[in-house]
């Protein structure tokens, strides 16, 4: 067997060790300290936090593939990409996906419908992205109780905290410009920004982007319905001051991109989101009070949703979020942030074979008396349960307001730092069956109001010596179920299913544990993390065993039962010589059920290891790995099983500067082999499977 395994993989293995046979003529690629970089979330250094979190920088994004936040993730360990093609690709963290994982945006929620179907793409454009973070534990209760998988915090850098000066004291200006070109699916992107500095204090910004695609190739053919396009800007004023800033910026952005299927209908999404972020932070450095911090976000979010040219979804979301706080000294400990979280989010859509050109329905015109109406089909499925079906725009309007408070205490211990954190939510759904027709809806009771009270507690400590950090993480989380998951209830045509609702929803419980481990040495360095949730009443999109009676859609319906997820994922990179470093990654996650005749929990991530090797001399980088997914046949109920796979990988960079210019080049090059395989995370993984042999050209100009 393991020579049949060699064989397999031998031409992989032979571009690998080709590689290192570079490392003759060596200078040093060396295996960092423990790392230095500021974690935005909560303004300490990365080495000094407690939870378990990632961070990404400007570098490592531009080196790699994809321009999605899951395509530029997925290289992690315990991360998967939910892709459906090229114009959507939304993390999945240690198998968790959905409403479990928030993204942000420099620190306040994304504001987008992408939590409620994978085929809605986040609204966290990667193109002029400085930073990204993978938050874990404690410090997730910055962004809310639900974040149980994790947060993504994609940080920009429209708000600027500190002056732009040059080092004569001077304001200045920089500029940045890339361009991308793509083989595997005709694509092209420009991204440009500009930063500059004036009298000393004031910072303006502005950044923008074009990017389009056509339908890609995989090594079956081409995939058809994949097309994207998409264009966006930002821009921001700032002032910034020895004692904190202040800080104003706005934001466009404009995607359009078809979605796969099996008939090859003209399917296609259009999301559209307007921006507005205000910050303001003020240090006073008190015996009692060290700073407070403002945050204001207002969003206006819309999607269509097409087929064939028709209108037939419209989605749209208001979202105002208002977040402050305030760090305390203290005597008996470092530090703590106690603040104040509001959230409002109104969520509306449209279903209507006739066209929802002209938005979300309003029937308050038409007369009800409360009672169910007669609009309804019946269908028994394969177990004998009779399932209520229900056409056009059957999910109420919905309003949800967010009030929580929260205070986590940090500081330091007798081995290294310890963390405790604590959170209250009060959720309220109110709902409205205005956009309803009067035969389609359910008895008055149905749009009562509904409550929620979750409260999260959690606690970490860090054990810091001069080359290693030990991290546990304990937590008992409650997490809200959302409008959606619970109202959620009619055809999505975008992915040709039919979602059902379920208002008895209640609260889900987790506990998690979390274990990390980091280890520096002069040649090398190890990083290990194992964790276990053990889940009351896990909220997951289950597929039912029946199809609708108006499209023969498959059914899914949002389900509540009692499940564990445990893993781990090790990586590690060593000095092969002064020039060439080795690097390796394994991940795994379980997802069970406690009961049942079929425990698997659908949309696991399979196995997933990484083979590579770095050499880089003067301003060449040249990298290259190969990535194994294994077979995927522990599936959920009416899932298909994903056979192993493998994607041969990469990487040639040089970079070069002449008095204030920078030239960035990069070439890469994704499946070289031109391997078939499918992504078991994403819901159309029989349709468009990974995208074949692609070749890359980025080019990057910094002054």
């Amino acid at each position: 067997m393991t020579i049949n395994f060699v064989r397999k993989h031998k031409s992989s293995f032979s571009v690998i060790l080709l590689l290192a046979s570079f490392g003759l003529q060596a200078e040093d690629v060396s295996v960092h300290e423990l790392d230095r970089q500021i974690v935005t979330a909560s303004d300490q250094p990365l080495h000094e936090v407690v939870q378990p979190i990632k961070v990404l920088g400007e570098e490592t994004l531009q080196q790699a593939s994809g321009s999605t936040l899951g395509e530029m993730l997925e290289s992690l360990p315990g991360i998967s990409n939910a892709s459906f093609g090229s114009g959507v690709g939304r993390p999945v963290i240690r198998g968790m996906s959905g409403n479990r994982v928030k993204v942000a945006v420099n620190g306040n929620d994304a504001a987008d419908v992408s939590a409620m179907s994978n085929d809605h793409a986040p609204m966290a454009e990667a193109a002029n992205a400085k930073q990204v973070e993978i938050i874990y534990g404690p410090g997730t209760l910055l962004f809310g109780s639900g974040a149980i998988g994790g947060v993504i915090n994609m940080v920009d850098a429209r708000i600027h905290k500190i002056p732009l000066l040059d080092e004569n004291g001077q304001a200045k200006v920089e500029a940045q410009i890339h361009q991308s070109l793509s083989s595997v699916d005709a694509g092209f992107e420009t991204s440009a920004s500009l930063d500059a500095g004036f009298g000393k204090n004031w910072v303006f910004h502005l950044d923008g982007f074009v990017r389009e695609s056509d339908n890609y190739d995989s090594p079956e053919g081409k995939v058809l319905n994949t097309q994207t396009q998409a264009k966006g800007f930002s821009s921001g004023i700032s002032h910034t001051r020895g004692n904190g800033h202040s800080a104003l910026a706005v934001s466009v952005l404009d995607y359009e991109y078809g979605v796969p299927n099996e008939d090859n209908e003209m399917a296609g999404v259009m999301p559209s989101q307007v921006r507005l972020d205000g910050e303001h932070e003020h240090v006073i450095s008190g015996k009692v009070l060290e700073s407070f911090k403002v945050q204001l976000s207002v969003n206006d979010y819309s999607h269509d949703e097409t087929d064939n040219g028709d209108v037939v979804g419209y989605f749209e979301k208001e979202n105002i979020e208002f977040k402050t706080v305030f760090t305390l000294n203290h005597d008996w400990i470092a530090q703590s942030k106690v603040g104040l979280h509001l959230n409002q989010q109104a969520l509306a859509l449209c279903h209507d074979h006739d066209g929802c050109e002209e938005g979300v329905p309003d029937y308050s015109h038409l007369n009800w008396d409360g009672s169910k109406g007669t609009n309804f089909t019946q269908v028994t499925d394969g177990e004998g349960n009779m399932i209520e079906f229900a056409h056009d725009t059957p999910m109420p309007r919905s309003n949800t307001l967010d009030v929580a408070g929260f205070w986590i205490f940090s500081g330091d211990w007798a081995h290294g730092k310890k963390e405790f954190a604590i959170r209250a939510d009060q959720k309220t759904i109110q709902l409205d069956p205005v956009s309803i027709r009067p035969a389609s809806r359910e008895d008055q009771a149905y749009y009562d109001d509904y409550s929620f009270l979750a409260l999260t507690v959690s606690t970490g400590w860090a054990w810091l010596t001069e080359n290693q950090k030990f991290g546990l993480s304990l937590a008992r989380t409650e997490r809200a179920p959302q409008a959606d998951e619970m109202f959620w209830n009619g055809d999505h045509h975008a992915t040709f299913s039919y979602q059902m609702d379920n208002p008895d929803l209640e609260k889900e419980t987790a506990y998690t544990l979390d274990v990390t481990w980091q280890y520096f040495s002069q040649d090398y360095q190890l990083d290990a993390a194992a964790y276990y949730y053990d889940f009351d009443g896990y909220i997951y999109n289950k597929l039912l065993s029946v199809v609708d009676p108006f499209h023969a859609n498959d059914v899914y319906k949002f389900t509540q039962e009692d499940a564990y997820i445990t893993g781990f994922e090790l990586s590690g990179q060593y000095q092969l010589t002064q020039l060439v470093m080795a690097t390796a990654s394994l991940d795994q996650v379980t997802a069970r059920l406690r009961s049942g005749a079929n425990k698997n929990l659908p949309r696991t991530p399979p196995m997933s290891a990484l083979l590579g090797l770095a050499w880089q001399q003067d301003s060449w980088l040249i990298k290259a790995n190969v990535r194994f997914y294994a077979q995927q046949d522990q599936v959920g109920e009416n899932e298909q099983a994903t056979g192993a796979y493998e994607t041969l990988n990469a990487f040639v960079g040089y970079e070069f500067g002449f008095n204030d210019v920078e030239l960035d080049v990069h070439l890469k090059a994704n499946n070289l082999t031109d391997e078939l395989g499918r992504n078991h995370v994403s819901y159309l993984k029989e349709i468009s499977p990974v995208a074949g042999r692609n070749l890359s050209l980025d080019v990057g100009l910094s002054f």
